[in-house]
């Protein structure tokens, strides 16, 4: 056990989650570099930077992508996972319901299901 209280192998894996998530945050950043407009590029990275738990640049993302294209559900769901994590249930709400109008009702099941409704 390391001082972390981690064993080595957790703490190799851990270590090596980090370095690739970080060499695919930069891809990202170049290919959004050279086509801004692409939704699902800043969706993309906004899922990387939650793996890295930096909420505030995700959710920054994923209102980028939502400007670009309104109707990604996927999106959708992010932003409000994010909002519940906040403890901002309305806003969690709000895209909960837009996601499932758009067919992906998983949100809105589990605001339902916790009672948050």
């Amino acid at each position: 056990m390391g001082e972390d209280g981690k064993p080595f192998i957790r703490r190799v894996l851990d270590d090596m989650l980090d370095n690739e998530t970080a060499r695919q945050i930069q891809e990202q950043q170049t290919a959004l570099a050279a086509y801004p407009e692409w939704a699902e590029g800043h969706f993309h990275l906004a899922q990387l930077y939650r793996v890295q738990q930096r909420a505030e640049d995700a959710k920054r993302e994923l209102l980028m992508a939502l400007e670009k294209k309104p109707l990604l559900a996927d999106a959708h769901l992010a932003l409000g996972e994010i909002y519940i994590s906040e403890g901002d249930i309305d806003k969690a709400r709000e895209h909960a319901q837009i996601a499932a109008q758009l067919g992906s009702g998983r949100l809105l099941d589990q605001l339902q299901r916790y009672s948050f409704d």
